[in-house]
C-alpha cells in the first residue's frame, strides 16, 4: 500500500490517505458499480455501500473531533432516510432539539401504529447497536433511526394522545349516529312481535283459572298444559337458530308467527274436544314461537351498531315483559264480558296483522350502497353481515367446539335458571295470588302486573348502563356482563329466600310484602338482558342465532320440567315455601357459573376453529369482521 490515495468507483473526491493525509469523500451512489479487476472494484452482484477508509492516525496525534450538531446542520440526508452513515450518527450523542423538531413535524400526521413502532425504535437507542432493529415502519414509511429516552418519553406521550384521540372520536362515532331507518324499523317491529309472542303465551296463565273450573282440573293437569307450550319451544329453539341462519331469518320468523297465531286461534276448539288436543295446539304454539328469538338475534347482528346492541336487544326484550302485562290487565276484561275463548282468538289474530308491516318493510340484509359506506351506522354494521358465500350446511357449524367452550356453558347455566325463574313468575303467579291470598281471577292479575312493570322499566335501565359502562371504558365488556348478571340472578335468588321463608313459618305473610318480594324478584331479572342476553353476540358473530337457539333450547326444558314439576309439588303438597327455594338455589348455581366461567372474548372464528382442529370444512359465511 503506499501513500496514493484509494481510489474506488463510486467515490469521488478525496478520502484519507495512509500517510495522515485527507481528501474528500463523497457517498457511493446505490447504483451498482461495473464489473472491476482485484484493486478494489466490486462485483456487479454485489451492491455497494457508502463508506469512508479511515487510517490510524500518527502515533501522539490529538484525534479529531466535530460536533455532531455541526454534522446534523450540514448532512443533506434527511432524518428519516435510512443509510447506515445515519444510523450511525443517530446512535451517538444527536441533537435532541433538532431531532425533536423533525418527528413534531410527523406525529400530527401518523397514526397509531406508526407512533407505537416510532416508540419502539426510539427505545432501541439503549440497546447495543448490534441489536438495532432496521425494518421498515408502518405505511412504507423508511425506518427511523434509534432515538435517545427523552425522546423515545415524548413519543410515549404522543402515541397514548393519539390513542385518546382515536377512542374518543370511535365513542363519538358510534353513539352520536343515529339507528338508520331500516334498522329503527327492525328494532321496532320485533319489539311488537315480541309483545305478541308474549300475549299469546301468557293468555293461558290467566285463562286456565276459568278453563280448570270448567273443565275440573287439577293442578297437575294444568301443569301439563303450560309444559306442553315449552316442549314445542324447545324443538324449534334447537333448530330455529341453524334455520334463521341458514335461510332467512325475516321468513323463518314470519313463517313462525302464522304458525303460532293459528295455533292460538285453535285453542278453544281443542280445548272442547280433548285433553290430548289441547296439549298438541299447544306444543305447535311453542314451535311456531321458538323461532322468534334466534331470528331477532340474527337480524340484530346484521343491522344494530355494537355500541347500541345491548340496549337495543333490551328494549325488545321489554316488549315481551310489555305483552304479559296486556294480557294480566286485558284478559280479565275479555273474561268477564266476552268468555275466556276470546282472548285466544282476539290475542291470535294479532301476529296476522303484524306481518302486513313486516313483509314489505324489513330487508333480510344490508343494501350493496350501505355495504360499501364506512362503518359508522347501522347499515354499515349490515355490512357486517356480508354475504354468504355459499348455503350454511349441518357439518358447518363447529358444534365440538361450543360443546367445549366454557363462556358457551356459562351463558346455558345462567339462561336456564333464569328461565325457570321467570317461568315459575308467568305461569304461576294468578294461582299463587288465588290459593294462598284467595283472590279472584281479576285481582290476582292485576298483583301479577306489576312485577313485570318493573321489569320493562329494568330491562330498559340495564341496556343503558351495560352500553355507557363499555362506550367509557369503565368496564370491560365481560366485567360489565357479570355485574349485570350477578344483580340478575343473585337479587331474584335472595327475594326468593325471603319469600320461602315468609311462607314456611306457618303465618303467611303479609300480602304487600309478597306483593313488594315478587316484583323485587321479577324487576331484577330484567337484568339479564345485558348478562347472558347480549353474550351470544359477544362471543360469536356468525353463529350468534344458532347460539342463542341452542341456549335458550337448553333453557326451554329445563322450564318445561320444572313448570310440571311445580304442578306436581303443589298438587301432593301444596307447599309453595319448597317452590320459592329450590327456584333461589337454581338461581344461586347459574350465578357462581356465570361468574367462574363466562366470557365476551370471540369464539368460533375459522382462525381459533383451525388452531382447535375443529373448524368447519370451509366458512360458510364471508363477513367483514
Amino acid at each position: 500500500m503506499n501513500s496514493q490515495a484509494i481510489r474506488r468507483p463510486g467515490l469521488a473526491g478525496s478520502s484519507r490517505t495512509p500517510g495522515g493525509g485527507t481528501c474528500r469523500a463523497v457517498p457511493l451512489s446505490p447504483v451498482r458499480a461495473s464489473a472491476g479487476g482485484t484493486s478494489g472494484e466490486r462485483s456487479p452482484l454485489r451492491p455497494t455501500r457508502p463508506h469512508q477508509h479511515h487510517a490510524h492516525p500518527p502515533v501522539g496525534a490529538a484525534p479529531e473531533h466535530r460536533p455532531v450538531a455541526g454534522r446534523l446542520a450540514n448532512s443533506a440526508v434527511p432524518l428519516s432516510h435510512g443509510s447506515p452513515a445515519l444510523r450511525s450518527l443517530a446512535a451517538s450523542s444527536a441533537s435532541l432539539a433538532q431531532l425533536r423538531e423533525r418527528y413534531a413535524q410527523a406525529l400530527p400526521d401518523v397514526s397509531t401504529a406508526t407512533a407505537v413502532a416510532m416508540e419502539q425504535q426510539a427505545q432501541v437507542a439503549a440497546l447495543p447497536r448490534r441489536r438495532s432493529g432496521s425494518g421498515d415502519l408502518p405505511g412504507g414509511l423508511p425506518a427511523l433511526p434509534a432515538l435517545p429516552r427523552a425522546l423515545a418519553r415524548q413519543l410515549a406521550q404522543a402515541r397514548r394522545h393519539l390513542e385518546r384521540q382515536q377512542q374518543q372520536q370511535q365513542k363519538q362515532g358510534s353513539e352520536d349516529v343515529p339507528l338508520s331507518r331500516d334498522a329503527l324499523t327492525l328494532v321496532l317491529l320485533a319489539t311488537a312481535v315480541s309483545f305478541i309472542c308474549s300475549i299469546d303465551r301468557a293468555a293461558m296463565s290467566v285463562a286456565i283459572l276459568p278453563m280448570s273450573e270448567q273443565f275440573q282440573w287439577d293442578d297437575s293437569i294444568k301443569g301439563a298444559v303450560s309444559s306442553a307450550f315449552f316442549a314445542g319451544y324447545m324443538v324449534t329453539n334447537l333448530c330455529g337458530g341453524f334455520l334463521a341462519t341458514r335461510y332467512s331469518a325475516k321468513g323463518v320468523l314470519a313463517l313462525g308467527v302464522v304458525l303460532w297465531s293459528m295455533f292460538t286461534i285453535a285453542t278453544p276448539t281443542a280445548a272442547a274436544g280433548n285433553l290430548n288436543e289441547l296439549l298438541l295446539a299447544r306444543a305447535m304454539m311453542g314451535v311456531g314461537e321458538g323461532v322468534t328469538y334466534p331470528s331477532i338475534q340474527n337480524l340484530a347482528r346484521k343491522w344494530v351498531p355494537e355500541a347500541k346492541r345491548s340496549r337495543a336487544l333490551a328494549f325488545i326484550y321489554s316488549g315481551h315483559q310489555l305483552g304479559t302485562i296486556g294480557s294480566y290487565l286485558l284478559c280479565p276484561l275479555l273474561i268477564s264480558q266476552l268468555g275466556w275463548e276470546s282472548i285466544f282468538l282476539g290475542f291470535g289474530s294479532l301476529g296476522f296483522f303484524w306481518l302486513l308491516f313486516w313483509q314489505p318493510m324489513v330487508k333480510d340484509e344490508a343494501d350493496p350502497a350501505a355495504q360499501a359506506a364506512p362503518a359508522t351506522g347501522a347499515s354499515a354494521v349490515g355490512s357486517a353481515a356480508g354475504t354468504p358465500a355459499r348455503p350454511l350446511r349441518l357439518q358447518d357449524v363447529p358444534w365440538g367446539a361450543f360443546a367445549r367452550s366454557k363462556g358457551f356453558w356459562a351463558i346455558v347455566a345462567a339462561q336456564s335458571t333464569v328461565s325457570v325463574g321467570n317461568v315459575l313468575a308467568f305461569s304461576w303467579l294468578p294461582t299463587f295470588y288465588n290459593q294462598v291470598y284467595g283472590v279472584d281471577v281479576a285481582s290476582s292479575s292485576l298483583l301479577s302486573v306489576l312485577p313485570f312493570v318493573a321489569t320493562v322499566l329494568a330491562t330498559n335501565a340495564a341496556g343503558w348502563i351495560a352500553d355507557g359502562l363499555i362506550n367509557n371504558k369503565v368496564l370491560d365488556k365481560t366485567s360489565t356482563r357479570k355485574l349485570m348478571q350477578a344483580i340478575a340472578s343473585l337479587g331474584p335468588a335472595a327475594c326468593l329466600a325471603k319469600l320461602a321463608l315468609d311462607q314456611g313459618q306457618g303465618s303467611t305473610a303479609s300480602m304487600t310484602d309478597a306483593v313488594a318480594l315478587v316484583t323485587a324478584w321479577v324487576s331484577l331479572c330484567g337484568f339479564s338482558a345485558a348478562g347472558y342476553g347480549s353474550n351470544h353476540q359477544d362471543i360469536s358473530k356468525e353463529y350468534s342465532g344458532i347460539i342463542y337457539g341452542l341456549c335458550n333450547g337448553i333453557g326451554s326444558i329445563c322450564a318445561s320440567a320444572s313448570i310440571y314439576a311445580t304442578g306436581q309439588v303443589l298438587y301432593t303438597t301444596h307447599d309453595w315455601a319448597l317452590v320459592f327455594e329450590v327456584a333461589a338455589g337454581l338461581y344461586a348455581l347459574g350465578a357462581v357459573a356465570y361468574l367462574q366461567f363466562a366470557s365476551c372474548e370471540e369464539q368460533f372464528t375459522p382462525a381459533s376453529l383451525a388452531a382447535q382442529g375443529a373448524g368447519p370444512t370451509a366458512a360458510p359465511r364471508s363477513e367483514a369482521r
